[in-house]
């Protein structure tokens, strides 16, 4: 099969994927009762208003730099850092039912832009998030975007939905770019990170260091703060 049909059929994977964890996220927003909105999340500072807020944002930012694609352009998805968190808390102190609406709305504009992109416009196009800021392949954006819908939604903290709710396929792709991250970086001391409910491990350097098992969601957090990792002696 040519590459760049198993480019196609990839990106196509990754945006059913991106819609699925679109319309669970539209779910539980459309849950929410009025007083669930003002309540803390699991970002310090924000509320779940905060989170939403963001997630409409930033999907409305992508669908605006996808279209820029489309078109040719390099559309950023915001006119600076600054005006991004004074959007963010802008609109988390608009009323529930017009945080919602946005969030709808966003989702629902990526979903046509990305409709209307060929695949030379995957291929090809790039991102910026702001301004004379860096580029990014405009083929990262479906899984970038998945990943910020499935971490936010956790991050609303629901008992409705954890990191333990989180795709198999989601979580195993965040402990491999955890993981590497860490290999690539050569500061890290050699560990192995065991999945029990998975059966998996993921080996960071050589065999030669400890192992830090668990469930393969708690291991995500755990891996990305080093700092909180208990590794006990390589055995199972």
């Amino acid at each position: 099969m040519p590459l760049s049909q198993q480019a196609a059929m990839a990106r196509h994977d990754e945006l059913q994927a991106m819609h699925v964890s679109d319309r669970h996220a539209a779910r539980t927003v459309d849950s929410l009762a009025a007083a669930d909105w003002s309540a803390p999340s699991v970002l310090p500072d924000w509320s779940r208003a905060h989170v939403i807020a963001h997630l409409a944002l930033n999907g409305a930012g992508l669908a605006r730099a996808l279209e820029g694609v489309l078109a040719g352009n390099r559309v950023p998805m915001y006119v600076s850092g600054a005006s991004r968190d004074a959007d963010i808390a802008e609109l988390a102190a608009a009323r529930p039912a017009q945080i919602r609406a946005r969030f709808a709305a966003a989702t629902s504009w990526f979903q046509n832009v990305a409709d209307e992109l060929t695949d030379e416009h995957w291929a090809t196009g790039a991102v910026l998030r702001v301004p004379d800021g860096p580029e990014w392949p405009a083929a990262e954006v479906p899984v970038a975007r998945r990943r910020e819908v499935e971490i936010h939604h956790a991050d609303l903290g629901l008992d409705r939905y954890t990191p333990h709710q989180w795709p198999v396929d989601f979580t195993t792709t965040l402990l491999d770019l955890a993981t590497a991250n860490h290999g690539a970086s050569g500061l890290t001391p050699p560990f192995m990170a065991y999945a029990d409910d998975l059966d998996r491990t993921w080996v960071i350097g050589d065999h030669s260091g400890g192992t830090v098992r668990g469930a393969a969601a708690d291991l995500v957090d755990r891996v990305a703060h080093l700092d909180a990792l208990e590794v006990v002696p390589t055995c199972r």
